[in-house]
This record gives structure tokens, sequence and C-alpha cells, in this order.
């Protein structure tokens, strides 16, 4: 079997969907699709990046480009809950290197990949969780990271969609063309990025983005 060692920095994450067995059948037809498009998104995004599905119900990624790792795992959330409210996930984010990459992402090795499964393993009631081996990272995003859980976690599929376009085109949209892609006026647009707090979760990502810059560099 074919593996390429390397030793830069990569970010591994690792997820399953929430309450899979209780959906219809064509829900759940429905969820793989939207998942699957999103994953191939992130792929897209940058070449080098690899997933995989197994057993239907959970995923892992391989990114190359770790800085946007937080902005990914939150685009998953979005685009799943956007979608349905019924849809959901949970995501461990793990920062490592020296990796052993294989054919199959979910049989390579290394730190990243132990880490991340195993923060997944033990995640119960939060639907976000970021483990590193440096351990200054993680103290500075713990705290972060539960409070963006618990502001994701009570948005309605209008934030869920929003803030889904909002990290998708980072930068380079304004409120007149969100209103405009969901069929709404500008000012009830600001209304709501503006009382629901949906900023947070950019400055959220782009700060992850950040320090995993520092680190690399």
């Amino acid at each position: 079997m074919e593996e390429k060692k390397q030793d830069n920095l990569v970010a591994v994450l690792s997820g399953d969907i929430v309450r899979s067995t209780e959906l219809e059948h064509s829900m759940y037809e429905d969820l793989l699709y939207t998942l699957h498009n999103q994953l191939s998104f992130i792929c897209n995004s940058n070449l080098n990046n690899k997933f995989d599905i197994t057993r239907g119900d959970s995923f892992q990624i391989l990114l190359q480009d770790p800085e946007n790792a937080a902005k990914y795992a939150l685009l998953i959330r979005t685009a799943l809950k956007s979608r349905n409210s019924k849809f959901d996930c949970r995501i461990s984010i793990t920062l490592g290197k020296d990796v052993s990459i294989r054919h199959s992402i979910n049989s390579s090795t290394g730190d990243a990949f132990t880490l991340s499964g195993r923060a997944l393993d033990d995640m119960t009631s939060d639907t976000l969780k970021i483990t590193t081996l440096n351990q200054s990272f993680n103290d500075d995003f713990n705290l972060l990271t539960k409070y963006l859980d618990h502001q994701v976690s009570e948005m309605t599929e209008r934030q869920f969609n929003i803030t889904h376009i909002m990290l998708k085109k980072q930068g380079s949209v304004t409120q007149g063309e969100i209103a405009e892609l969901l069929g709404a006026s500008r000012e009830s647009i600001n209304r709501t990025i503006n009382s629901s707090k949906l900023n947070f979760v950019i400055e959220y990502s782009q700060l992850f983005s950040k320090k995993v810059k520092e680190i690399i560099l």
C-alpha cells in the first residue's frame, strides 16, 4: 500500500452525523448528498485536501490548509442545518505533524488522526472540539469554542443560511448580495446579523486562521 510521510502541519477533521438512525430514508439520502457536496467543496478549495465517508454517517477530512479548519467545520454544519433543521453533526478538529498518508484517509496514521478520532469519541453534548499538541493553543480556544458551539446550536434555519453564505464567501459578499440570494430585504438581513451576532462566527474562524498561521511561521 502506497504511503506518503509528511512533517508539515496538517489538520484532521473527524465527524459523525447526530441521530442519523432517526431520519427517514429520503431525508438521510438528502443529508448524505448535502454532506458530500460540502466535503467536495472543501477539497476543491485546496486540491491536496482529501476526505472519506465511512459507515454512511461518519467522515474524516485531511486538510493541507489547516488555517481553514475552523471555517470548513462551520461550513459543514451550517450547510446541513440550513438544508434541514433535523440535520446535524459533531466535528473534532486536530492539528498535528508527522502523519503517514495512505490511499484511504481513514487508514492513514499519525498524531493528528489519533487525537481527532479520540476527541470525537469523547464528545458528549459538544458539537465542535479543537485539540492540538500545543496546550497554550488549546487553552486559548477551549472557552471560545464552547461559546461558539452554544451560539451555533441556538441558531434558526434562516440564521444558518446567512452564516453559511458569510463563511463561504468570507470577505467578498455584501448584505445586499446575501439578501438577493435568500430572497429577502437587505434591512432584514442586517437585523438578523446584528441581533444574532452572526459576525462572531466569522471572527472566530478568522482568529483561528491567524493563530494557526502563527504556528506555521
